[in-house]
This record gives structure tokens, C-alpha cells and sequence, in this order.
């Protein structure tokens, strides 16, 4: 590329501007308290809390509901239940077990002394930096999302709509500060969703002047599902850390809730990267 004098300039100003600003964001006085309060991590102690059970529900639009009018909710539930793919044949106690050890594993990699519910005793004698965190809710729906693949040809555009089986896995978090001031924990949200792989392609056919779709499906199995939830606990573990950072932020520097700034912190590489939605979602009251 060259660049007359003028352009070299303004090549030099730009390129100058942007060092300046991610030195002065790197420098920041809200980095710098990140930065301490990743150091006292191995000060910290959580009180993890862990569902008794955990809720599945069918939202597949192919479900037969009819002949269910009179029955309790939760008999039509367990019956629409069966009527899955993948929920029918998971064992939710194995995924609420997953979820649990991949939660904690994944939190006590951060440096966090965590306690499990056998141990509150020891964890209530603790006067500082401590936090109750109660996953309220783990929720599993199966569903069919309609995936639609498209391309263009001379001009024509060409849709195809292929129907995919997907699980959703949804979790609520209760994070509270203990003996803090807050009357009521915040609510948390988090979910993620998890699909059949599906390859595809359109074919041009010059010696019909016709365009052919071919695909293949290679369809989620419960040992999927169980995979996911060890995913979902390790993504909450990290969230809840990020979380309880933030919140210590916001608490010590008076951060408003405008503030764009939401940092993530990674155990391994050792790094804090800003954020705006790679995180959880405040539940509004």
C-alpha cells in the first residue's frame, strides 16, 4: 500500500490514537482494582449450593398433547416426557451429578476455596470475602429449531429448511455476599443451546439447469446431553467468578450500572479481557 504525505500522517496519528487508548484502558483505575482483587482469590470462599432436582421439559412442536385435558401437570409432563428423543432416555441424576463436579472442579481452578453443603458449618465461621452461591434452578428443554440453509445461483436465491433436534440447558444463580447488606440475592441467568450437526450443500446441475440440496444429519445421543451439562457447570463455575468480581467492583469503586466495562477473568492464561455478553444475565425482580 502507499500513502502519499498527507495520508502518512493521518496513517501515524491513527495507528498513534489507537496504542494510546488500549494503553489508557489497560491502565485504567478499574483494571488496576481487577487486577488486585484476582490476587486475593485464594482469600475467597464460596458456599456452592446444588439443585435437589433438576426440571425437563418437551417443547418439541411435533408433541402430541392430546387426550392430557384433566390431568395434573406434572402427569403431563412425565407424559409429553416420553415423547422426546433425547430427554426420555437421559438420566437427569447423572447430569445434575455432572453438572455438579464440572461447577466445582472448574471454581476451585480459579484458586476459590470452595465449600460444598456437608461442610456450611465451617464455611459460616468465616468473617470476610465469603459468598453463598445457590444454583436455584437447572432446567433441560429438548426442541426442534427449523435450520434454514440458502444460496444464490445465477442470481436465484434458493432455501431449504431442515428441522434439527435441540436441548437447552438454562441455569439460575442466587449469588449473595455473606453477612452483607442486601436484603435479597440477585438472580442470574444463564443458557446455552446444543443442536444436531448438520452438512449440507447446493448443488448446481448444468446438465438439468437444476439445483439438487444434499445433507447429512449426524444426530444428538444422550452421551451429548451428558457432555453438555459437564460444559454447563464449568461455564457457570466461570461465570459465578466473573460475577462476584464485578459485583466487588461495582461495590468498591462505586462503578454505576452503565458502566460498559464487565471483566472476565482466565485462570490459565492469567488474563482480564472486558466483555459486554459473554456472561450472566441479571434477572429483573
Amino acid at each position: 500500500m502507499n500513502l502519499n504525505p498527507i495520508n502518512k500522517i493521518w496513517f501515524f496519528i491513527g495507528s498513534l490514537s489507537f496504542v494510546l487508548v488500549m494503553l489508557l484502558s489497560s491502565c485504567s483505575p478499574q483494571r488496576k482494582l481487577a487486577k488486585e482483587l484476582v490476587d486475593q482469590t485464594p482469600e475467597w470462599g464460596v458456599l456452592a449450593l446444588m439443585p435437589e432436582q433438576i426440571f425437563m421439559i418437551n417443547n418439541r412442536y411435533d408433541s402430541n398433547d392430546e387426550n392430557m385435558e384433566g390431568l395434573s401437570e406434572y402427569v403431563k409432563n412425565q407424559q409429553l416426557l416420553e415423547q422426546t428423543l433425547l430427554l426420555s432416555k437421559v438420566d437427569d441424576t447423572l447430569v445434575r451429578r455432572l453438572f455438579e463436579t464440572a461447577y466445582l472442579s472448574t471454581l476451585r481452578s480459579y484458586g476459590v476455596l470452595v465449600y460444598e453443603e456437608s461442610a456450611f458449618e465451617d464455611f459460616y465461621e468465616r468473617d470476610s470475602l465469603s459468598w453463598v452461591v445457590n444454583i436455584a434452578q437447572l432446567e433441560l428443554q429438548e426442541f426442534i429449531e427449523n435450520y434454514e440453509d440458502e444460496e444464490n445461483f445465477f442470481g436465484m436465491r434458493y432455501l431449504q429448511t431442515i428441522p434439527l433436534n435441540a436441548v437447552n440447558i438454562g441455569v439460575w444463580v442466587e449469588i449473595s455476599r455473606l453477612n452483607g447488606s442486601s436484603q435479597k440475592a440477585p438472580v442470574y441467568f444463564s443458557d446455552q443451546n446444543l443442536f444436531d450437526a448438520l452438512e449440507s450443500d447446493f448443488v448446481f446441475d448444468f446438465s438439468t439447469n437444476s439445483v439438487n440440496y444434499y445433507y447429512n444429519i449426524d444426530s444428538l445421543t444422550p452421551q451429548n446431553v451428558y457432555d453438555f451439562s459437564g460444559f454447563m457447570g464449568r461455564l457457570t463455575a466461570a461465570y459465578t467468578y466473573d460475577q462476584i468480581l464485578n459485583n466487588q467492583l461495582e461495590q468498591q469503586q462505586g462503578i454505576s450500572d452503565e458502566d460498559p466495562v464487565f471483566y472476565r477473568y482466565d485462570p490459565y492464561l492469567k488474563r482480564l479481557f472486558p466483555t459486554e455478553y459473554d456472561r450472566f444475565i441479571l434477572m429483573e425482580e
